[in-house]
């Protein structure tokens, strides 16, 4: 194992002793271990060498880049030179301009990239920059500007070219697991709408997760319920023939509440929500689907359970505005932008929806990301856009 945990949840410390734990045992390279003595941006050749190595891990099981440590060989697999002949300095806009190009020439884009410089002493010029990425649920990932259009996979101590039966299994295994999803979208069971009231549904299912209805039966897990509610809020769990519903006290037009959420067998959530709250005029305030609904209700409840039951990998979520034509939105903030001749687009249909891939890490690790991606595609179907 690579690391004892996610990078990201190592401190500046944790990373400096792991790395140093590299160098000084030899530890060769591998199928997710890469050593680079230097990293150099400023050609199109460097660029799309940077690409491909990053790639080429996120289309396997994941791997990490270290740039600053030059290697040796040692029985015809590269290790790392002594500590003391380690290290580079780094221009303080490294990072960022790794991730403009990353972003520019990569597609579909690496859902769950990790950068960070590692000082080995405390000096700018003993750095490591550290590239790290998992083996992507959204692979394969191409190398498609500068009219490459090619993909990568990590063999023989680097990147080599997949071919085209490589790329159709990825792209195969992409579709085959996210399709429980959608069919769970279309088949699953959720109440009916009313005809009263504007109402969001917020949908997640995991692409892999086993039934648990037994274990949800049992009278531990009903007071693993009762001690969680949905943002420490009032209400009462109620058994559905598909998992548990949680109603909270404060009423509305969901059949007399605000809001409800349900907890299927298979690991997935939906909140049903009742917007009417928030809607004056036709106008609906985005801010509180931003700062109340995605940051308290729906996306930290959703990591506690995923956790709880234990459930990694990909997921995708589906969400899906009801009795909304006519609807415009506005945000409280002033950084969010509408064409200036018709300002905020209505809704011209009575529903609407759209679906996002996204993962487990990418929700526990980078929620403020995935969060800022879920509100723009929202508001985009109100023409706005964020600054």
């Amino acid at each position: 194992m690579l690391f004892t945990r996610h990078p990201k949840l190592m401190n500046d410390n944790d990373l400096c002793t792991w790395l140093k734990s590299l160098i000084t045992r030899k530890a060769p390279e591998s199928d997710y271990l890469d050593y680079k003595e230097s990293v150099s941006i400023n050609t199109q050749k460097e660029k799309i060498e940077l690409c491909k190595d990053i790639t080429s891990f996120a289309n396997e099981s994941g791997g990490a880049l270290l740039y600053g440590i030059p290697e040796e060989d040692q029985n015809g697999v590269p290790v790392p030179k002594d500590i003391s002949e380690c290290g580079i300095e780094l221009p303080n806009d490294f990072i960022i301009n790794i991730e403009n190009i990353l972003l520019d020439v990569v597609a579909p884009p690496l859902p769950e990239l990790f950068i960070k410089v590692i000082n080995l002493d405390g000096s700018s010029s003993k750095s490591v920059l550290l590239i790290y990425h998992p083996g992507s649920w959204n692979k394969p990932h191409m190398v498609e500007g500068y009219k490459q259009g090619r993909y990568y996979r990590r063999g023989n101590f680097r990147s080599i070219l997949m071919n085209e039966k490589q790329v159709e299994e990825a792209y195969l295994k992409r579709k085959a697991s996210s399709e429980v999803a959608k069919v769970f979208f279309e088949t699953g069971n959720f109440r009916e709408i009313p005809t009263v009231g504007t109402f969001l549904r917020a949908i997640v299912c995991p692409h892999f997760s086993l039934f648990r209805r037994e274990e949800m039966a049992e009278r531990k897990f009903k007071n693993w319920l009762d001690s969680n509610p949905p943002d420490g809020r009032r209400g009462e769990w109620i058994p559905f023939i598909d998992g548990w519903c949680f109603r909270g006290y404060p009423e509305g037009n969901f059949y007399g509440k605000q809001y409800e959420m349900r907890f299927f067998y298979n690991g997935a959530i939906c909140l049903d929500i009742d917007l009417s709250s928030e809607i004056n005029q036709d106008l609906l305030t985005l801010t509180w689907i931003e700062e109340y609904i995605f940051t308290k209700l729906f996306l930290p409840y959703l990591d506690k359970v995923l956790e709880l039951h234990r459930i990694e990998g990909p997921i995708s979520f589906k969400f899906h505005l009801f009795n909304a034509k006519g609807l415009k939105a506005k945000f409280k903030s002033g950084n969010w932008y509408s064409d200036p001749k018709i300002g905020a687009t209505p809704i011209d249909t009575m529903s609407l929806s759209f679906v996002e891939e996204s993962s487990v890490n990418e929700l526990r690790l980078f929620q403020p990301n995935l969060q800022k991606r879920l509100v723009d595609r929202f508001s985009s179907a109100f023409g706005l856009w964020r600054d």
